[in-house]
């Protein structure tokens, strides 16, 4: 499933950015568990991280808002 950052709600794009600069203790659980259903984030033994996929669409996004 290819996921497109306007059909994320703006908690789940605003989470997405804080994950790709590092750790985000304040994430939901419930947020985190979409992300991760999303295929954005991954489980891990710290807690629930951005993965490949999610990282590369916030740097495409943030890349793409540069060019406008």
């Amino acid at each position: 499933m290819t996921v497109i950052w306007d059909n994320l709600t703006e908690d789940e794009q605003t989470a997405l950015k804080r994950m790709n600069r590092g750790p985000y203790p304040s994430l939901s659980k419930a947020l985190a568990e979409r992300l991760v259903f999303l295929g954005l984030a991954e489980e891990r033994p710290g807690g629930t991280g951005i993965n490949r996929v999610g990282r590369e669409l916030v740097i495409a996004t943030l890349l793409g808002a540069r060019r406008r």
